[in-house]
């Protein structure tokens, strides 16, 4: 088993196989602690960034109403229809 971990280690990538585990080690240790049930993790972060995602989300819908009415419009005066949305009389 030691000659096995000696060779692992000691090899030509060894500092980099320890890097990377001691890497490793170090984030799920701290997502273990912050995750998203971490032990330490602050609820009024959670609160928000749920507000903050809620008016993003009005901010979009706003965005595509707003947009869907501009294209009714234009659709609307390309066909000829009048503000009462019928058809002009010719």
């Amino acid at each position: 088993m030691t000659s096995m971990l000696e060779r692992l280690f000691g090899g030509m990538f060894g500092g980099t196989i320890i890097m990377v585990l001691v890497s490793a080690a170090v984030i799920i240790f701290l997502r273990a602690l912050y995750g998203p049930r971490g032990r330490f993790r602050d609820p009024r972060w959670d609160e928000s960034n749920r507000r903050i995602r809620q008016q993003e989300a009005e901010a979009r819908e706003r965005r595509l109403k707003a947009f869907q009415d501009e294209q009714e419009q234009a659709m609307r005066l390309e066909r000829g229809d009048t503000e009462q949305g019928g058809r002009d009389e010719r």
